[in-house]
């Protein structure tokens, strides 16, 4: 009997102890899953995270994709056209500003055209679409604040309110607050009424943050229609430089695309991307070293004495 009862319990310890064991590795298992689960998580997360962060730096105001091909294309086209066109509408005047200094504009041109420049330097006019951005936008006010410089931000409408603090500080500084429209919409397909509209709102949204409207135009993607010119009561601007900044989202690109410059010339760029603040700061001071002195476009206009005329297209500072 005892013999059995120790056999017994024998049988009984080692089927503890196996049982034991065996939830022990499902315990190990179990935890082992739940680690993988929570590390699969948190790298979903940043994933995620990191997917908005982009997706709100490019797209956050409705601006379509400058990468777009036909887009890229045809304002290739137009740009082609542009030096004619500025051309024939070659005005000739004594120095003024762009738009007459009154009331209704809220004092915008006296704030963005020194009158204490010396005119027989070379001027060049740095200009940038699309903004504000304050990732961006600041850092390029940033370099313009060091070396005593000016540029020309033609703003998206709809981004005014958003990036309220960083406009105000760039109007403040000096630079030239100017009309890239309230959506980034085609002008050359709109109808009067539409580009009333559309003027007007872009408008109603600088005056409520600088106290101003803006001076001059920049078509989105460069088109005119024959509508926008007898329409538009601002001067249209164009570019002698254009950076395709948009495109190489590389520095070093920028700064080769601004290799040739001269007097009188307007580069485009655009205060939405990091690499084009990483240009500027570069460029800035190379330019300032070769003599040129970094205005507005009203500035250059000035000093250069061209009378720009609302509805017509410019497309430099040379008459």
């Amino acid at each position: 009997m005892k013999q059995n009862d120790e056999m017994r319990r024998e049988s009984y310890r080692d089927r503890e102890m196996r049982s034991r064991r065996r939830r022990e590795r499902e315990l190990r298992k179990t935890k082992m899953i739940l680690i993988n689960a929570a590390i699969a998580l948190v790298v979903i997360l940043i994933v995620f995270v990191v997917a908005i962060i982009k997706l709100n730096g490019k797209n956050n105001s409705g601006i379509k994709n400058y990468s777009d091909k036909n887009v890229s294309q045809k304002s290739s086209e137009k740009n082609k056209g542009k030096k004619d066109t500025a051309k024939k509408n070659k005005p000739t005047a004594a120095p003024t500003a762009t738009v007459k200094e009154d009331n209704s504009m809220g004092g915008g041109s006296k704030k963005w055209i020194r009158k204490n420049l010396d005119k027989n330097k070379p001027m060049i006019a740095l200009t940038f679409d699309d903004g504000p951005y304050t990732p961006v936008t600041s850092k390029i006010l940033r370099v313009l604040k060091k070396y005593d410089s000016r540029a020309t931000f033609f703003v998206v409408g709809n981004r005014v309110n958003a990036y309220s603090k960083v406009l105000k500080a760039s109007y403040n500084m000096g630079n030239q607050i100017a009309s890239h429209t309230f959506d980034h919409g085609d002008l050359s397909k709109m109808t009067k009424k539409q580009l009333s509209a559309e003027m007007t709102k872009t408008n109603n949204a600088l005056q409520s943050v600088i106290g101003c409207h803006a001076t001059l135009l920049r078509p989105p993607y460069g088109n005119i229609s024959d509508v926008m010119r007898k329409n538009i009561k601002i001067p249209m601007m164009y570019w002698s430089i254009d950076t395709d900044d948009w495109k190489w989202r590389n520095a070093a690109k920028v700064l080769a695309e601004c290799k040739n410059v001269k007097d009188g010339d307007i580069i485009l760029m655009h205060d939405l991307y990091p690499s084009t603040a990483e240009a500027v700061k570069k460029l800035v001071p190379r330019l300032k070293k070769k003599g040129y002195e970094l205005v507005t476009v009203d500035e250059m206009f000035y000093y250069k004495g061209i009378k720009a005329e609302a509805g017509k297209v410019y497309a430099s500072g040379r008459q």
